[in-house]
This record gives C-alpha cells, sequence and structure tokens, in this order.
C-alpha cells in the first residue's frame, strides 16, 4: 500500500506588520486571525505563524527588559557618584 502523493499547493502571500515592538507585534497577530476567520489561511499554518511570532514578542521584551535594566544600573552609578 503506497501513500498517496500530497498534491502541490498553491500558496497566497500576505502581508503582516513588521514586528519592531510590541504593538505591533500584536497587530499582526490580529491580522492572522482575520485572515483564518475569513477562511483565507489554514488555522494550522496560522497557528506556526503565531509561534514565530510569540517568539518575536518574547525577544522584543527581553531586549526591552534589558535596556531598562541597563539604564537603572547607570542612573544607579550616578546617583552614587560612580564613573558612568
Amino acid at each position: 500500500m503506497s501513500a498517496r502523493p500530497k498534491s502541490p499547493r498553491k500558496r497566497k502571500g500576505f502581508a503582516l506588520p513588521d514586528t519592531t515592538d510590541l504593538d505591533s507585534v500584536n497587530a499582526a497577530q490580529v491580522a492572522l486571525i482575520r485572515r483564518v476567520a475569513q477562511n483565507q489561511l489554514d488555522a494550522r499554518e496560522a497557528y506556526y505563524i503565531s509561534r514565530m511570532l510569540e517568539h518575536r514578542r518574547r525577544a522584543i521584551s527581553s531586549a526591552t527588559l534589558w535596556r531598562q535594566m541597563k539604564a537603572l544600573e547607570a542612573q544607579g552609578r550616578q546617583m552614587r557618584g560612580e564613573e558612568p
């Protein structure tokens, strides 16, 4: 018994907002959900894309937290009169 080969499915591209900050990641998620709701994108494909967007959200959050920590450390050094 042989497995039936999958027929090649033509993929149609679509644009998402650039994910440069948390608001734009949220906008991309909303756009993705709309595409699924309008039956323009398979839910499974949307799931995989949403996982990538979640990784992007975490990276942005980590980078933001790191910058805030560094700014607070610099402020603390300045308040103590240490070198910048």
